[in-house]
């Protein structure tokens, strides 16, 4: 007999078995709850002030700490600005040099509303750095101006002899502990130094930034303004940096009594530091396991500050009371109704049970659009025939998205396609006309044989490589890495290629036209991108190799008799950065049956896919030239032939794995015979 016709009529049976199944559990349950019940509501009362504590100084913690980073981010960049920019710093206090570095600390305040001052210090006896030593200092002013005023020039203040100074060991950055700054206006402060080493033209030296902690002490006030617990910011030394507890700055645990509660949170804030045990009770709980104050510690990673956020455990019986008053009557008077349901209603879920098993069968049998019938009570069944509805309808939908999904990923396939098809078409043609791979040879161009390939790590390359002949008579070739992978740096590479280009056939001097690509690039291109760059000016008739480097790996010159050495160094910063930066050219020998050999940062950056704890090895410099020496020992004396040996060489090395684009250009000065 089906079990699901209507002619199975054995309802009571199971209206009796449920309603024992379903009385006798609540009923015990009951008497059980009143025992655990209030452990459970105070330990769950606890739990979520707790959390909700946790969140919020998890908010204030990550609002200083964002201010902070900013802070680190910014001096950072002023190092990094003032090392690669080191000309026009030199000499240290005169003049231009002095007004740019002051320009330069001034950025620090404009960047942050946090910070207070910025100085830039280089200790006495260092090479071009006065008697004295040199420190000048950027500060904001009630008056509003910024002040100026050269560190060492404050009598009675040797600025090489104080901690933000002599702390700065190395080029990490740190903050120093929170101190009461008399000149500052007597408010509490911190200072980030950050050493740096020492450049060609400048000496090393630390610049730092002052952060009034101001903001910190109004962030305590709001995030504890109408809420039941209180918060604290501790330093990593113990002191009080601010507390809504009762205004507390700047004290430890000497300035408070053994019995203060106080006292016993920075012993809690120094235990987690050690130990890592975010949660504390402070003090003894009574025999209703309250009494005591609890104490959520969340860190700053910048400084390693604790904010500690507390309340008292007293404050929580109200909720404590209500919830026990409010739980047992609810479940007594909701087993009830529960039983009482279940008696009547026994009856009537049987029946909607066959339309589901119905459904489920045809579903089972690959008929994707049978649906339940949803039954007019909302109870388990129901929610069985509304899920199972649900699933089919998801699965319809999934199935359909599936393949919306795969038709537009061909559609970006066919554009990524497309468009590595166009930045293959913008590069220099080859002798046999075959420019549908990434390689491009040429064995006879006015007097030099060329191969060259570029490998994109992503679909798409930011690498490029051009060469072309001027008017008159000279071969420019130009190798550029544009920051980043993908689509955006295409794009830019596609740029940079018609800027060189047109800059090249009307400027002369490989330096100018850096200096016009920069340019152009600065003022179309997005600021955080930049470019590195080698060109080339080559007289294969007089053996004379003119170039400028932007930040680019160096050329190597593979000698006639084996020997590969670096020979064609940076001589200026990247592209694309600053308006008024300048390049240097030089010249190169260039004799005949010699190979300049130009890579990108992709060939020495090369190396296995990195795994978790494991430290990076790349191919580096010594590598490309051993294994250029060795190529020319082999007799593999056509550039392609290098070329190959080289790629061979990285990819062994690595394992298949390509982390960055990868560009080598291999250029072969020919016999006059052979022009």
């Amino acid at each position: 007999m089906d079990p699901l016709t209507q002619s199975y009529t054995p309802r009571e049976s199971l209206r009796n078995r449920l309603a024992l199944g379903i009385g006798v559990p609540l009923a015990i349950a009951f008497l059980v709850v009143m025992a655990i019940q209030y452990k459970l509501v105070r330990d769950l009362v606890t739990e979520s002030l707790r959390q909700r504590i946790r969140a919020e100084t998890q908010i204030a913690c990550l609002r200083v700490e964002s201010d902070l980073l900013g802070i680190e981010h910014s001096v950072g960049l002023q190092t990094e600005l003032l090392r690669a920019g080191a000309r026009n710093f030199v000499p240290l206090g005169e003049g231009e040099s002095r007004t740019k570095l002051n320009t330069l600390l001034s950025s620090v305040l404009a960047a942050n509303s946090f910070a207070f001052g910025s100085a830039v210090a280089f200790a006495p006896g260092q090479p071009g750095v006065a008697p004295g030593g040199f420190a000048p200092y950027v500060c904001r002013t009630a008056a509003g101006p910024l002040r100026e005023v050269d560190l060492a020039t404050v009598t009675g203040y040797d600025y090489w002899r104080q901690p933000w100074f002599v702390d700065a060991a190395s080029a990490d950055g740190e903050w120093s502990e929170p101190y009461f700054d008399n000149g500052g206006g007597n408010v509490a402060m911190t200072t980030y130094s950050l050493r740096f080493a020492a450049t060609r033209d400048l000496p090393s030296g630390v610049a730092t930034a002052d952060v009034r902690l101001d903001e910190i002490v109004r962030g305590v006030t709001r995030t504890s303004l109408g809420a039941p617990f209180e918060v604290s910011v501790i330093s990593e030394a113990g002191r009080y940096i601010a507390s809504s507890i009762d205004g507390s700055q700047m004290k430890v645990a000497a300035d408070l009594t053994r019995d203060d509660e106080r006292r016993a949170i920075l012993a809690a804030s120094a235990e987690f530091l050690r130990t890592g045990t975010s949660f504390a009770t402070v003090g003894e709980p009574n025999w209703l396991g309250l009494g005591a104050t609890r104490v959520v510690l969340v860190r700053v990673p910048t400084t390693n500050w604790v904010f500690a956020g507390s309340f008292d455990d007293d404050d929580l019986m109200p909720a404590i009371l209500r919830a026990l008053a409010l739980g047992p009557g609810l479940l007594l008077v909701g087993a009830g109704v529960a039983l009482a349901l279940v008696w009547r209603t026994t009856g009537r879920a049987v029946r909607p049970l066959a339309g589901v098993v119905e459904a489920i069968g045809r579903f089972s049998k690959g008929d994707l659009a049978a649906r339940a019938p949803v039954p007019v009570h909302e109870d388990e069944i129901g929610t069985m025939a509304r899920a199972f509805n649900a699933m089919g309808d998801a699965l319809t939908g999934a199935i359909a998205q599936r393949e919306r999904a795969i038709e537009a990923r061909v559609a970006v396939e066919a554009q990524v396609s497309a468009a590595r098809g166009i930045q293959r078409a913008l590069l220099p043609s080859s002798d046999d006309g075959d420019d549908s791979g990434d390689v491009r040879t040429t064995d006879a161009f006015a007097g030099l044989s060329i191969a060259a390939t570029s490998f994109p790590a992503a679909e798409i390359a930011g690498d490029f490589f051009d060469w072309f002949r001027r008017d008159d008579g000279r071969v420019i070739v130009v190798v550029a890495d544009v920051c980043g992978k993908g689509m955006p740096a295409a794009m830019l590479m596609a740029v940079g290629r018609t800027l060189f280009r047109r800059a090249a056939t009307e400027l002369e001097d490989p330096a100018a036209v850096l200096t016009r690509v920069s340019l152009d690039l600065s003022t179309q291109a997005p600021q955080s991108s930049f470019t590195t760059a080698l060109i080339l000016a080559i007289d294969a008739a007089g053996g004379r190799v003119q170039y400028a480097n932007a930040g680019h790996p160096t050329g190597i010159v593979l000698r006639s008799d084996g020997t590969a050495s670096e020979a064609m160094p940076s001589t200026g910063t990247v592209l694309g950065i600053a308006l008024d930066e300048k390049w240097e050219s030089r010249e190169v020998g260039f004799g005949v049956g010699e190979r300049i050999v130009i890579l990108s940062d992709g060939v020495t950056e090369a190396g296995p896919e990195l795994v978790a704890g494991a430290e990076a090895v790349l191919f580096g410099e010594a590598r490309v030239l051993e294994c250029l020496a060795a190529s020319s020992t082999r007799g593999h004396t056509r550039p392609v032939e290098t070329m190959n040996d080289l790629l061979s060489a990285v990819r062994q090395f690595s394992g298949g794995y390509q982390r960055d684009d990868i560009t080598v250009v291999v250029i072969e000065r020919k016999p006059a015979a052979a022009r």
